[in-house]
C-alpha cells in the first residue's frame, strides 16, 4: 500500500513515517500535490540495488523469450 503525505505533515510525522516504512509501507511526499519524494522499506532499497548491478540478470530472466532449439538438416538433405 502506497499513503500519499504532504511534506509539512511529514515533518511534523517523521518518527511515524518511519516506523511505518521499516514494516513495509511506500510512502510518497508530495507538495502542492505533487509527488516530491518517497520513503521506502529497506528491502525495496536492496532490491533497486540489485537490479542497478546486474540489469541484464533481471531483464533476460523476465523479458526475453526461451529460445528455440536449432533445426538442423535431416541426413538425406544433408548428403545432396
Amino acid at each position: 500500500m502506497t499513503r500519499r503525505i504532504a511534506t509539512a505533515g511529514a515533518r511534523k510525522n517523521f518518527a511515524s513515517l518511519v516506523r511505518r516504512s521499516a514494516a513495509g509501507e511506500r510512502i510518497k511526499l508530495t507538495r502542492y500535490n505533487k509527488t516530491v519524494a518517497i520513503v521506502i522499506p529497506k528491502a525495496d532499497l536492496d532490491a533497486l540495488e540489485d537490479c542497478e548491478k546486474n540489469p541484464r540478470d533481471a531483464a533476460s530472466k523476465q523479458d526475453q523469450p526461451a529460445e528455440h532449439p536449432r533445426r538442423t538438416r535431416s541426413k538425406a538433405k544433408q548428403a545432396r
